[in-house]
């Protein structure tokens, strides 16, 4: 399946840059599986790491022909890795232009059916937990979303249409991928543009922000191909110091250094010079670095600058002459598919150290009819380079390096899936120590008593010293745990709490987290707090027949708390009589005396309220006579 282009990309041809060329894949072929050998996390780092929980360090980029129920390669890819991902922006809205001036955001009218797949799409992505922020990319046009941004009316406008489609659509933010300016306007209208462009992400961030939405900002690099950086550097009309303080994530496209010229797509030295400079300008917490996910064929040309062609071969312009001269760009995915079908011999692909690619020389033939009806067999001589999962994994190890916020991935779904257990190993060797704490109390006390909360915290099996502790509390019937009482943990890791037992619930031990360490929270322990009743007859004996007087003392005292006097009947109790209580939790129960004379045990029970379990009082001993 072709790829439509929807973005730009550095591209680098051995001499001074001249622009960003489009990203697009010509050719999608049968998908395969490449084996990445040397990953600097293997299996067994993965098995040694396998039950923390990673750190979230990916976000990326979705096609959106990856996004419906019948091409769900991008879905499945982000939902089966959720737990690594920042956040996740598939690519289904254009900004056009709009009749009478301005543009307008819709869904791209290219993807078929698109509202019921982005439907289908967010009940996968939310499902799973991850944080959605679809990207819009630039349609309108050569100079029409400069001039609505320079109108404030229109811009405002804008603004607004973009914060409607965020809360109506549910997401959690939006992405924003307007490279027109760059790539279409031109330089010369850059000056013009840069103060509209900043005041509209200033605006739009505000707007979100009041609505609890994230704005993403896509930009091209910072610096040039040549290492020149700064804020008259690479595509400086993005401004991103100006709009670093209004963004939440600002995304930098760091691939496609190669796309006419044959050579690597992202090479390593110059991504690490665009991270050095970003990260030096812009809090890293807000950057994420773009990583390719796919690669590029190329035909060779010999000295004379024709291209490398054998045997029996079309005339050129010719359907056939361009499908062997014509540059590819091709997933990881499918990669290994692509030169498995070629004859290529994995062993005669090379890695580049310096570059942290791979890349590969292979004979492609292609068979065409000549007008003669004949079959005819002619061979290009291709070189392919791309990032594999080594390169990707080298790729997103600056995010621990440099603070950023994530590597974001292009395509999410055109990933190689060998790349992710590197991936998920590096993403737990960044994840805070965890801390374990485990707290113990008793499984009821009496109302008005304290209750005795021990915990233990540790991290990595030794005991945590001197570190706060706060005992938290949620009652039954409550909603959410609050802090009750606070302490700091001795030598030995452990905190005692003395805390009021005034109504039954819940019981945890929060200690928070520091210095590369996470919070802990112990597994909540229930203790039970118990009504206190206490009781006494009038007379220890009584007649055949007569009453049998027993006043009671309800605590905690409530207003109408219902009693109930028991006698002893074989190993059970049979209620007698009832009454409430008073205000002060007094309550007189009374009952005929039994008709046989002996000896009877009573007692009062106090039935449930208000968090309180029901109280016991001791055995009242009555002789009948």
């Amino acid at each position: 399946m072709a790829l439509t282009g929807v973005r730009r990309r550095v591209a680098h041809n051995g001499r001074m840059p001249r622009g960003i060329a489009l990203r697009r894949a010509v050719a999608l072929l049968a998908t395969s599986v490449i084996a990445a050998a040397g990953l600097a996390l293997g299996p067994a780092a993965t098995g040694a790491l396998a039950d923390s929980a990673p750190k979230r360090i990916v976000s990326g980029w979705m096609p959106y022909w990856m996004t419906s129920p019948a091409h769900p390669a991008g879905i499945n890819s982000a939902v089966q890795n959720a737990d690594l991902f920042v956040d996740v922006s598939p690519f289904w809205y254009s900004a056009t232009a709009k009749s009478g001036g301005g543009v307008q955001v819709r869904l791209n009218p290219n993807f078929t059916n698109g509202a019921a797949n982005v439907g289908w799409a967010m009940g996968q992505l939310t499902s799973a937990g991850l944080t959605v922020l679809p990207s819009i990319a630039d349609g309108s046009g050569k100079g029409r979303m400069a001039a609505a941004l320079k109108d404030p009316a229109l811009r405002a406008q804008h603004v607004q249409d973009i914060v409607s489609l965020v809360t109506s659509g549910g997401y959690g933010g939006i992405d924003l991928d307007y490279e027109t300016f760059a790539f279409t306007d031109g330089s010369s209208s850059w000056a013009a543009t840069q103060p509209n462009w900043t005041a509209f992400i200033t605006e739009l961030a505000a707007a979100l922000h009041a609505q609890g939405k994230l704005l993403s900002v896509t930009i091209p690099p910072p610096c040039s191909t040549a290492g020149a950086c700064g804020p008259q550097g690479g595509y400086w009309v993005y401004n991103m110091t100006g709009i670093a303080p209004a963004a939440d994530r600002i995304r930098i496209m760091a691939y496609d250094y190669h796309v006419n010229g044959i050579g690597p797509i992202a090479p390593m030295p110059w991504v690490r010079s665009l991270v050095t400079y970003a990260a030096s300008v812009v809090d890293p917490a807000k950057l994420q670095i773009g990583v390719p996910t796919y690669g590029r064929a190329w035909t060779k040309k010999g000295s004379n600058g024709s291209y490398k062609l054998s045997g029996n071969c079309p005339a050129a312009s010719t359907s056939a002459y361009n499908s062997l001269t014509s540059m590819a760009s091709v997933t990881d995915a499918d990669i290994p598919g692509l030169l498995a079908a070629q004859g290529v011999d994995p062993a005669s692909i090379q890695w580049s150290e310096a570059d942290q690619e791979s890349w590969v020389e292979y004979d492609k033939k292609v068979t065409w009819t000549d007008g003669s009806g004949a079959q005819q067999v002619c061979t290009a001589k291709r070189i392919m380079w791309w990032v594999d999962p080594r390169g990707v994994l080298a790729r997103t190890q600056l995010v621990g390096e440099f603070g950023l916020s994530a590597a974001a991935y292009w395509t999410v779904g055109g990933d190689n899936p060998e790349q992710w257990p590197a991936i998920r190993a590096y993403a737990v060797s960044l994840a805070p120590a965890g801390t374990d704490v485990a707290a113990t109390a008793p499984a009821a006390v009496v109302a008005g008593q304290p209750i005795a909360l021990t915990a233990t915290a540790s991290t990595a099996g030794a005991p945590l010293a001197g570190v706060p502790a706060t005992a938290q509390f949620k009652a039954d019937g409550a909603k959410d745990f609050a802090d009750v009482a606070s302490g700091t943990t001795a030598a030995d890791g452990t905190v005692v709490f003395s805390v009021p037992g005034t109504v039954s619930g819940e019981w945890q031990v929060l200690v928070p987290g520091a210095d590369g360490r996470a919070a802990g929270t112990s597994a909540p322990v229930r203790v039970d707090v118990v009504g206190i009743v206490s009781a006494r007859s009038k007379s220890a004996t009584v007649g055949r027949g007569t009453q049998i007087k027993v006043r009671a003392m309800l605590q905690p005292a409530r207003a109408g708390q219902k009693a109930t006097l028991q006698v002893q009947v074989g190993q059970g109790w049979k209620p007698m009589a009832r009454g409430k209580a008073d205000a002060k939790g007094r309550v007189l129960l009374v009952v005929k005396a039994p008709a046989a004379k002996g000896r009877y045990a009573y007692r009062v029970v106090s039935a449930p309220a208000g968090g309180i379990r029901e109280g016991v009082s001791a055995e009242l001993p009555i002789r009948v006579r």
